[in-house]
């Protein structure tokens, strides 16, 4: 047998039970159906759906973008720390010219005042 066997049995198990929860739920849908199910709803809030008709800010959404980009920067310079010295000049320099990248990118966000709210 291959050594990848229980992989290919984990996948089989896992989508077989993917199509039966699929299946089942064709089967036995929800019979709770009402107005108020269908009303948009977040956070504990009721939104009024006129406002969706307006434009919104989108600051929220930039700082989260921001804030995701920065984050996978770290998570690239904690292994790259880890094993710097063993990986020879060519990874510094890789490293250097992806953190200049991020430095660029910031500084044009910066420039643009992304990072200010009005």
């Amino acid at each position: 047998m291959s050594e990848n066997f229980p992989i290919y049995i984990y996948f089989g198990v896992v989508f077989l039970v993917t199509l039966i929860v699929i299946g089942l739920s064709g089967l036995f849908p929800s019979k709770k159906t009402s107005q108020v199910k269908f009303m948009p709803y977040e956070s504990g809030i009721q939104t009024e759906t006129h406002l969706l008709e307006k434009r919104f800010p989108l600051r929220h959404y930039l700082v989260a973008l921001m804030f995701l980009v920065f984050d996978i920067e770290v998570i690239f310079l904690y292994p790259w720390a880890v094993v710097g010295k063993q990986i020879g000049s060519f990874a510094f320099y890789e490293m250097t010219f992806f953190l200049l990248t991020l430095v660029v990118g910031f500084i044009y966000v910066w420039r643009k005042r992304g990072l200010e709210w009005e």
